[in-house]
């Protein structure tokens, strides 16, 4: 016996057989229906029987001509209609992102190191390739202090020890380090480690740390610097080292991009740090958005010199 269609009950309805019905109607057959949807025949009964069974109403019966709508599936056809096209614009947005017209909001994480370096020839390109888009950099504390990357953050960029679990990561570039003076006089081209281990040094501490790889270069020689001045960011050094008279040693690829505007200079440190690689980190949720893929690939671009 059909049920009064005024006691359907919207969560007691499978939606995965307004598919199924939307085929049979617009087939008029339950063999064409199977076709189109790839499954059996009975597949299609079974799905109609439950679906008449849950709206109260026969919805279509045989004829002559084939299966005929009753008024009520009539009714239900242009909202099925209606459901269809959302869905499959729904699935396939992510086929429409288009860098000339889209408003998205790209965001990235990392220390302002990576700012200074990348962030002027990352908003060039953004405001080349996508004009409307916008450009949010974050702080490392707000990527320590949230989900991270499982987040509404697109990508990271920094030095980290591991790649957080979920997450996928390429390396940007690799750097060297070099160490930064007053400019108050002839300047050699490398320190003496006398000299070196001297100086009043300044620290950039990342995320409170209270070390970093000079340090731990310096441990494995049983030697120590004298950090007179720990800093949290990495773009108020140069003026530090201009006005304080300290060492700083630091990325080569930074110091760089200081030099011109302060009264400083640049020596090749005492013995050899390494390189390290700065690398961009991104969450798997986002690696087949086309619009992530779209920042990543500027991101890349950028980094390159």
């Amino acid at each position: 016996m059909l049920r009064s269609i005024t006691t359907v009950n919207i969560e007691q309805i499978d939606l995965n057989l307004l598919p199924v019905l939307h085929a049979v109607l617009s087939e008029r057959s339950a063999t064409g229906a199977a076709k189109r949807l790839h499954v059996t025949q009975s597949a299609v009964s079974n799905a109609l029987a439950r679906l008449r069974h849950a709206l109260g109403d026969p919805l279509l019966v045989r004829s002559a001509r084939g299966l005929v709508p009753t008024p009520r599936a009539l009714a239900l056809q242009p909202g099925l209609e209606q459901i269809m096209r959302s869905l499959r614009s729904l699935v396939s947005e992510r086929d429409a992102f288009d860098p000339s017209t889209t408003t998205r909001e790209f965001t990235l994480a990392c220390a302002d190191y990576c700012t200074t370096i990348l962030g002027a020839r990352l908003l060039v390109l953004l405001r080349t390739r996508a004009p409307a888009a916008r450009l949010r950099f974050l702080p490392l504390e707000q990527l320590a202090g949230s989900d991270g990357l499982s987040s509404n953050i697109d990508v990271h960029l920094g030095m980290p020890p591991r790649v957080p679990s979920g997450c996928r990561s390429a390396t940007l570039f690799e750097d060297d380090f070099i160490c930064m003076l007053k400019a108050d006089g002839k300047a050699p081209k490398k320190l003496k480690l006398q000299e070196y281990l001297q100086a009043k040094h300044i620290r950039v501490s990342v995320l409170n740390s209270t070390s970093d790889a000079i340090d731990r270069a310096l441990a494995k020689r049983r030697v120590s610097r004298e950090i007179a001045l720990t800093v949290p960011h990495f773009s108020v050094v140069p003026l530090m080292v201009e006005h304080g008279g300290y060492i700083a040693t630091l990325s080569r690829r930074l110091a760089e991009t200081q030099t011109p505007l302060f009264e400083i200079k640049l020596c090749e440190p005492p013995f050899s740090l390494g390189k390290r690689s700065t690398r961009m980190l991104w969450h798997e949720r986002s690696e087949a958005d086309p619009g992530a893929q779209f920042f990543r690939d500027l991101v890349r671009e950028a980094a390159i010199e």
